[in-house]
């Protein structure tokens, strides 16, 4: 009886041993895919029009390695060149989770998959919204972009923003811009000032937008579970810094040399993190910068990346050695 209640436990053993191991790789996955990696553009990027015209732009997603569930898309625009008529989904979101909302100089829907079982995980047209050209540009060009608020939710982490960019549109309506248009001689002298002051501001905002994460390094290990994240953006500008994998999601503002930091208030979990930047720059297109980094606790500089994949082999490793042990158990029997 006592050999046959072995031969049961040691049966047991040996069928949890694939169906652990299985499980692991199932959470180890899950956390793969839901590394942020989800990008939105409006299509097409440049649009010329004349007043009174409308035009439609696509809000396109290319989700990557992402299986994206929620798209809460917030558009702006120049409330004395375009007014938006209508924002609805588009093909690749089948479902509107909350109505558009149109209001000055703003746009907003929120869109999702079909279901849980079907995500997003292919490029294509999550939303469309329709605008009417009602003023003219002159040389210039007027921008839709999206806000800072703009939210894309992934599977199996609702909470996390998986968006790491965006791309805006630039219209151009042919007239005269309406600040131009009333008296002759303010025009003249409006257009000499403008010449010189629009280039420098456009070539400052170039050389100084990228955004950077300098400290941690990618793949840094660090004992803290509060470490201090540095960066660099244009002075003045504001920057959202989300952590993951337990999404904490700030706004911090950069100073004038163009630093900017922050420490988590909450503390972290042992184990990988991913930290995502970004700042809005004055095109309207959202510049990100990525890294990722490893709390080690007391530990101290073990090994980066590796850390996730080595549960695998020990589950495997002691399982073997419990199965060996009541195998030894039988011998003398």
């Amino acid at each position: 009886m006592k050999k046959i209640f072995l031969y049961v436990a040691i049966g047991l053993t040996l069928l949890a041993i694939p169906a652990t191991v299985f499980l692991v790789g199932q959470q180890q996955e899950i956390r793969k895919r839901a590394a942020p990696a989800t990008t939105l553009s409006l299509s097409p990027t440049t649009v010329t029009k004349e007043i009174n015209e409308t035009f439609k732009l696509n809000v396109d997603i290319d989700p990557a390695t992402n299986q994206v569930t929620t798209v809460k898309v917030y558009l702006t625009y120049d409330p004395a060149v375009l007014t938006a008529t209508a924002i609805t989904n588009g093909a690749n979101a089948p479902k509107i989770l909350t109505s558009g909302i149109i209001e000055s100089g703003t746009a907003s829907i929120t869109v999702g998959a079909a279901s849980n079982a079907q995500p997003i995980a292919t490029r294509g047209t999550v939303a469309v919204i329709t605008l009417q050209a009602i003023a003219g540009t002159g040389t210039a060009t007027s921008n839709v972009q999206f806000a800072s608020n703009t939210f894309v939710g992934g599977l199996n982490e609702p909470t996390a923003n998986v968006l790491v960019g965006t791309t805006g549109a630039s219209v151009t309506v042919s007239g005269a811009a309406p600040s131009l248009t009333p008296t002759a001689t303010p025009s003249a002298t409006l257009t000499s000032t403008l010449t010189p002051t629009l280039p420098a501001t456009t070539s400052g905002e170039a050389t100084s937008s990228a955004i950077q994460i300098v400290s941690p390094t990618a793949n840094d290990s660090v004992t803290s579970t509060s470490p201090t994240i540095q960066g660099k953006a244009p002075p003045g500008s504001t920057v959202t810094l989300t952590i993951y994998s337990e999404p904490q999601t700030v706004t911090v503002t950069v100073d004038a040399d163009g630093n900017w930091s922050y420490t988590p208030t909450t503390a972290l979990e042992t184990g990988p993190h991913n930290v995502v930047a970004s700042v809005i720059t004055a095109s309207g297109a959202t510049e990100t910068a990525s890294t990722s980094f490893v709390i080690s606790g007391e530990e101290g500089s073990s090994s980066d990346i590796p850390v996730s994949g080595s549960i695998e082999t020990t589950i495997l490793l002691m399982a073997i050695g419990i199965a060996l042990l009541l195998f030894g158990a039988i011998v003398p029997i």
